[in-house]
């Protein structure tokens, strides 16, 4: 589990880190009012850690991936699918499945003081 989440620290990182480089020195970002997103490796992190998980608007509610696809176009709705669809539908599949296996494991040995069901 630890080394899953690790592949997905280190996905985000280099997604983030690709996306700073570009979106965040980007000079219609500014006007875009999208820099507060995308200033830092950090900050844009968490912006493409958010945007995974369903959480993807600026803080007057706009969609952030349909702003940068209307500004970027078909290359960053390809780029966006792509990472979505490797972050989203692999890496967080890969930690649900094991920790669905270690709990049948938990279950299948009858030890029930492991899974927190008590006595």
């Amino acid at each position: 589990l630890a080394l899953a989440f690790s592949l997905l620290f280190c996905v985000i990182y280099v997604i983030s880190g690709f996306a700073t480089m570009t979106i965040g020195t980007y000079p219609r970002t500014r006007e875009l009012e999208l820099d507060d997103y995308f200033k830092t490796l950090p900050v844009t992190m968490f912006t493409a850690f958010r945007c995974f998980t369903g959480e993807c608007v600026n803080s007057q509610g706009f969609s952030l991936t349909a702003i940068l696809a209307q500004e970027y176009g078909l290359l960053f709705g390809l780029a966006y699918v792509a990472s979505y669809m490797l972050v989203a539908m692999g890496i967080f599949n890969v930690i649900l499945a094991v920790y669905a296996f270690w709990k049948m494991l938990v279950t299948a040995s009858g030890d029930h003081h492991e899974s927190g069901q008590g006595e």
